[in-house]
């Protein structure tokens, strides 16, 4: 590595003490109760999620239509050809390494759990009226997950994408935050305090969408490995999983951008290719290809009901004081849930994706997040899924018997152990979800670096050292709440995160109306 490369690699900036230790005095001060008393604070946030996903679903389910309709009118109006960068800027990354780079990041090791659990879920639970178990309901159970891990969720981080990215590479924001690309709507507040406390929550946040992903992928590796190995299910074995995913992805963000977390990137979608190949040919090949064409009729059919479907008549009437009660449905459980989710990783997802977005304009940003990951989610899903439904449909296995009697992560391992030639591919299928979360986990900590940075330029990266303490302090965080609270701790942040998405909103609605009218000021002619 030359000296400019070991320089680029080391990264840059000083540490902006004001965010980054009140962040973690306040993760340490969740952590520690959590670990005493999970079920105290399980029952705490269980309530807070209740009350969130009751009172203020409505406005989740509207933040991703707006985000869809405000990118249509970004891809195809005035803007469209504005670059992240001078008109003279080449991007950093081929278009390959781009997207493959943003797509991991994105999604993590819980689509690989939850692409072969959750369509099970809706054969029992159907939207829109649908007989359980019917026909009906299995063919759009199989389209659901797409739909929740589509175009969705992807416009809502494309919209810090695209602000952020104009911030840095356009305006030359010497600072990687969500505040300063707010700078036209905040002024000089945000560089102020306000900014300051608006980071600590995007932080905090943080810590607590990614806890989804840990308490999703942990339990599949470890049920893998107790039922691989013959080796007890413990928490020490959970927590021991946790150390080598926190070593993969802490050797990852040390090496940086280019050597770290493209290089784990291009792995990871090797064993993707591998692995979902191996089950699309080894499985029920023609039942994966007529369930996934079958899909896109059934999103295209029913995207529109789906988006906006609240179930207002949902509730319950006291006989007596003919009080309504609402009861949770499908919306409450699932999309709302998803948004919220999606609202709460948006401020690091869009972090790391802007930063490797340096020379695209605003309509290739835009598609390729949106669109290019979809396609891919779709693809991941539709295999996952089919697999897991023909297993259900044909009675080879009851795949929902065992999702009753344990975890998503379990039945995902059970699932796989169908497989033939199980010896080889279980083993590469639990590594490419090892690395998947490892991949989402290092970019994390990159972005993480950068928020907790006083000022870096879009063209260096946060102090290595500062990158890696991120990656010890996510990992750390799961082992301790792991060890001493176990899993009804990792649950609590897991549904905490919703609960954090509702202030998120507020940060979702200025990066959308900061870009807006940013990009509007500096193009007045067009």
């Amino acid at each position: 590595m030359s000296t400019k490369e070991e320089m680029y690699a080391k990264g840059a900036g000083k540490i902006d003490w004001r965010i980054f230790l009140p962040s973690v005095l306040i993760i340490l001060a969740v952590a520690i109760p959590l670990s005493i008393d999970p079920k105290f604070g399980y029952g705490m946030v269980t309530a807070a999620h209740a009350f969130v996903t009751t009172n203020f679903g409505w406005l989740a389910m509207l933040v991703p239509a707006a985000s869809i309709i405000f990118l249509i009118y970004m891809v195809f109006g005035p803007y469209a050809k504005v670059k992240l960068g001078g008109p003279d800027v080449k991007p950093e990354f081929s278009t390959f390494n781009w997207i493959t780079m943003l797509f991991c990041c994105g999604v993590g090791s819980s689509i690989i759990v939850w692409g072969v659990a959750e369509p099970i879920y809706y054969i029992d639970g159907p939207p829109l009226g649908l007989e359980p178990r019917s026909v009906a309901a299995y063919s759009i159970a199989h389209a659901l997950p797409t739909f929740h891990w589509g175009i969705h969720g992807w416009a809502i981080y494309t919209i810090g994408t695209l602000a952020i990215a104009y911030s840095v590479y356009v305006r030359r924001d010497k600072r990687q935050r969500l505040s300063t690309a707010c700078e036209p709507i905040m002024g000089r507040h945000s560089e102020g305090g306000w900014g300051a406390a608006f980071e600590v929550l995007v932080v905090v946040g943080t810590v607590g969408g990614y806890g989804t992903s840990l308490g999703l992928g942990v339990p599949f590796i470890s049920a893998f490995m107790s039922k691989f190995l013959g080796i007890p299910d413990t928490m020490w074995l959970k927590a021991g999983v946790l150390v080598v995913w926190t070593s993969i992805f802490a050797m990852s963000s040390y090496g940086g951008l280019t050597k770290g977390i493209l290089t784990l990137t291009k792995i990871n979608v090797w064993l993707v290719f591998v692995t979902l190949g191996f089950i699309f040919i080894a499985g029920p090949t023609l039942f994966i290809v007529d369930m996934s064409v079958n899909s896109i009729g059934e999103i295209f059919s029913n995207f529109i009901s789906l988006t906006f479907s609240m179930e207002p008549y949902n509730f319950t009437v006291d006989e007596v004081t003919h009080a309504i009660s609402r009861t949770g449905g499908f919306p409450q459980w699932w999309p709302i849930f998803y948004w919220f989710w999606f609202i709460a990783l948006m401020p690091v997802t869009a972090l790391f994706i802007a930063r490797i977005s340096k020379g695209r304009t605003i309509r290739e940003a835009t598609l390729g997040v949106c669109i290019w990951s979809t396609f891919g989610c779709y693809l991941i899903l539709s295999i996952l899924g089919g697999y897991s439904l023909y297993l259900q449909k044909t009675g080879t296995m009851d795949v929902a018997a065992v999702l009753a009697s344990t975890n998503p992560g379990n039945t995902a391992a059970e699932v796989l152990f169908t497989l033939p030639l199980k010896t080889i591919m279980v083993p590469l299928y639990a590594l490419m979800s090892m690395v998947f979360l490892a991949t989402t986990l290092d970019s994390a900590s990159y972005a993480l670096a950068g928020i907790c940075t006083k000022e870096i330029t879009g063209d260096e990266q946060p102090k290595r050292s500062l990158r890696l303490l991120w990656a010890l302090i996510l990992g750390g965080f799961a082992v301790g709440l792991l060890i001493t609270g176990g899993e009804g701790a990792l649950r609590t942040i897991q549904t905490s995160s919703v609960a954090l998405g509702l202030p998120l909103i507020l940060a979702w609605f200025a990066l959308m109306y900061s870009f807006f009218k940013a990009v509007k000021k500096d193009n007045p002619n067009i």
